[in-house]
């Protein structure tokens, strides 16, 4: 297994209310199901691990969006138009890729350590000098 899925298992384990199981039989890739007030992620294990990571991203990013939801549905219960579901559906999708995108970033990042410096400016610009 690569080190990037292997941290986002851990990062997953962290949370008391969320279990992974890797599934031999299923017809998709992955998907988040809710069962006794906790989130199961599936994922078919015979996809390459690469592909294991986008789909455990991404469900990671839709499962921390059905919390926020959950918490803001328990402050405030709204009565929607379609129209205003379809809206508010689309934002909550645009919102799982930024998370997502996010969520990869900050874990690429906590592998490779801190960020690349730049160069020094008083080098001579690719010429060597003896």
């Amino acid at each position: 297994m690569s080190v990037l899925l292997d941290r986002l298992y851990g990062f997953a384990a962290k949370r008391p209310d969320l279990e992974i199981h890797q599934a031999p039989n299923i017809d998709c890739w992955g998907f988040l199901l809710y069962r006794d007030k906790t989130y199961h992620i599936h994922i078919n294990e015979s996809v390459r691990d690469f592909r294991k990571t986008m789909i455990l991203v991404e469900e990671l990013g839709e499962y921390a969006r059905r919390r926020r939801q959950d918490r803001a549905a328990a402050l405030a219960g709204e009565d929607l138009s379609p129209r205003a579901m379809i809206v508010r559906e689309k934002m909550d999708r645009a919102w799982v890729v930024r998370f997502s995108k996010k969520l990869l970033y900050m874990v690429r990042r906590g592998l490779h350590g801190v960020n690349v410096r730049r160069p020094k400016e008083n080098r001579t610009g690719g010429v060597r000098v003896s």
